[in-house]
């Protein structure tokens, strides 16, 4: 089995999320011997571009897929769109771990996103409807966040402080096609005690050693 390991943190041994990641991914390769696993770290590799260039190509991708053809030339800030999509389908698995920044997601992997979100590649739409074309293969989310929020999406009474986190999270992975979507949420990081913050990362890493059996 081949996990392909997304962290969206920078803060190395010092993230809370990538603190279980890590437990999550050592106890995988404990597992069977033979687990493969790719780190992609989103703050230490330089993530393909997606400029003007990228978002015409894509354009000219739809406009050729509605007429019928067979797709573009995988030329320019499209072959490194091409590459991170072919690394997310060659994955059997895939964990992302993340912290919440400013109610949402830090911006490498924003860009990740955006780089594997497209028409013709991982999705297609059907009378209407966008079918997710990576499936057959379970994602697990660990997330971590300063304050405590609810599980479910975002209300309009929720005032300013709200989690875009999970919810956007979750939808774009359902969107893509994953239907076993698993989550480990570590909150309020920020409001612990550290003997308390240590005794909460103890009991994650250990629910998420736990989670590999079933993953």
């Amino acid at each position: 089995m081949k996990l392909l390991y997304i962290e969206a943190s920078p803060r190395k041994e010092n993230s809370c999320s990538s603190r279980v990641a890590k437990a999550f991914v050592d106890s995988f390769k404990q597992a069977q011997p033979d687990n493969e696993v790719e780190h992609l770290p989103l703050f230490d590799v330089e993530l393909p571009s997606f400029s003007g260039e990228g978002a015409n190509q894509k354009m000219s991708l739809i406009k050729d897929m509605m007429a019928g053809g067979t797709g573009i030339d995988v030329v320019g800030e499209w072959v490194g769109v091409v590459r991170e999509i072919e690394r997310l389908k060659s994955a059997d698995k895939v964990l992302i771990s993340s912290p919440m920044w400013n109610f949402s997601i830090p911006y490498p992997l924003k860009h990740y996103l955006d780089l594997i979100c497209q028409p013709g590649l991982s999705f297609y739409v059907s009378e209407g409807q966008y079918i997710g074309m990576i499936t057959g293969k379970p994602i697990q989310f660990i997330l971590s966040s300063g304050s405590p929020y609810q599980a479910r999406f975002p209300l309009e009474t929720d005032g300013t402080k709200t989690d875009f986190q999970h919810a956007y999270l979750e939808h774009i992975a359902r969107f893509l096609g994953f239907e076993d979507v698993g989550f480990i949420k570590l909150e309020p990081t920020a409001m612990l005690a550290p003997e308390e913050l240590e005794e909460m990362l103890v009991m994650k890493c250990a629910e998420a050693e736990k989670l590999v059996a079933s993953f």
